[in-house]
């Protein structure tokens, strides 16, 4: 790896030990993890003034690299981007006229929405495109991750613009679109007999067989400080953060990166707190959301956050949400807790419902995981876990490009036809009743 000798815009904190790391070429020299402790947990300060970046939140962004002071890359001409990041909060006014109708509230929702990322369309865009901005940087070559689709997809194709080699670990779930992308980018794919954990597990012999540099997941200091970003677009988009976040969850690299910015321009923002965190999970790959069901039901026992089961091979409809050993709960949980937050379960019969309103309302074609974490929003009004006058924000992941299986699912207005006689014109309409219709509907 290139080496500098004097670095002064960064540096890694251990978040238990509180060990400095002075750069990532010392933190990938480590083995990414802490020194002293051993944690793999560090997260990222900045020796810079936050006066500027009210300045910089003003001015309209090209991409998340706008915000490049408060990131950990030296030099501007190693980023590799593709525009993402930088991409609109949306107001789906037909979801606030839901709640004035249904449940009396006056609210406002915005969805951000990552299909617009001009990556790969997915939440994970800014975290490979600062992965591969920084490997650029400090010359590494060789990188490994385990991934059920989304993540493996976006470092493939970043990476391979660095010109950085990446070997994907997926498990046998995982969808073909994905390991064909991946294979276009020139990245080796190996398809795991088993589910992420075993993913996870043959990845780890791999790097430490190979001595080469894997990914970190949802703790990732590098996807934590691409991630963090958001709240910086909300401050310049609606001049607030929401009351209410919203986000389909598999490992929680969303909001411990949320939690992240704000703690880190408190100093200039002292009025900032983390929004309510409403955290979804479908009920065939739930383990944070019994596990908080199980500690609700105690009274919150001091050390309830380091409880959780696993599910050994989750059959589910959302791979990209099949992680079903969740090691990081425990960061996870405890953000919900202080936040006044909840864990909500949705039914994967809901997907296809949930996916053509979306597309019928607003013209967006979800991908699984977003229609789960639109889903979640409904499940929120029901539970009466939004109140009135409050500002709600749901992070939806990926478009349908991402998983064509459940485009194809949504046919639903096709008639088969052998003469003119069997076709009549339609209004459009009419299928509206029907469609909320289904999304409403009890579960059983």
């Amino acid at each position: 790896m290139l080496r500098v000798k004097i670095q002064n815009k960064y540096t890694l904190t251990c978040t238990q030990c509180g060990t400095e790391t002075p750069n990532f070429w010392t933190w990938f020299d480590q083995g990414q993890q802490c020194p002293k402790c051993g944690s793999k947990h560090s997260e990222v300060s900045y020796n810079r003034r936050y006066q500027r970046l009210p300045r910089i939140i003003k001015r309209t962004p090209n991409s998340f690299w706008h915000y490049f002071p408060f990131l950990p890359l030296l030099r501007r001409r190693h980023i590799v981007s593709k525009g993402e990041g930088a991409i609109p909060l949306e107001r789906w006014t037909f979801l606030e006229e839901f709640a004035k109708r249904e449940h009396g509230l006056n609210i406002q929702v915005h969805v951000y929405r990552n299909d617009l990322n001009g990556g790969t369309g997915t939440f994970k865009d800014i975290a490979a495109s600062l992965a591969a901005s920084l490997f650029k940087e400090i010359g590494v070559h060789q990188y490994c991750i385990a991934s059920t689709g989304n993540s493996a997809t976006a470092y493939a194709m970043y990476l391979s613009m660095a010109g950085v080699n990446c070997s994907v670990f997926m498990p046998e779930d995982a969808l073909k679109a994905s390991e064909a992308t991946i294979s276009s980018y020139g990245q080796q794919v190996f398809r795991v007999m088993g589910d992420y954990a075993k993913a996870k597990e043959i990845a780890a012999g791999y790097a430490a067989a190979h001595n080469i540099p894997m990914s970190a997941g949802n703790i990732d200091p590098i996807r934590v400080e691409a991630k963090k970003t958001m709240v910086f677009e909300w401050l310049r988009q609606i001049d607030q953060v929401p009351d209410v976040y919203i986000q389909a969850v598999s490992g929680g690299t969303g909001p411990i990166a949320v939690d992240k910015g704000i703690r880190e321009i408190k100093p200039i923002y002292p009025e900032l707190k983390n929004p309510r965190f409403l955290l979804v999970q479908t009920d065939k790959c739930d383990p944070m959301v019994q596990a908080w069901e199980a500690a609700e039901a105690a009274g919150f026992p001091e050390g309830f956050e380091k409880n959780y089961p696993i599910i050994d091979n989750p059959q589910t409809e959302v791979p990209t949400l099949a992680t079903g050993n969740p090691g990081t709960y425990p960061i996870v949980a405890k953000l919900v807790k202080e936040s006044g937050g909840s864990f909500l379960r949705m039914h994967e019969k809901k997907l296809l419902p949930v996916g053509k309103l979306m597309a019928y309302e607003k013209k967006v074609i979800p991908g699984p995981a977003s229609a789960v974490c639109m889903a979640g929003f409904f499940i929120a009004l029901k539970k009466n876990l939004i109140n009135d006058g409050e500002t709600v924000l749901v992070n939806i992941g990926e478009g349908a490009n991402r998983a064509p299986y459940f485009l194809e699912q949504m046919i639903y207005t096709s008639r088969k036809v052998k003469k003119v006689e069997e076709c009549s014109p339609h209004v459009i309409d009419d299928f509206r009743e029907q469609l909320w219709k289904e999304v409403l509907e009890e579960d059983e």
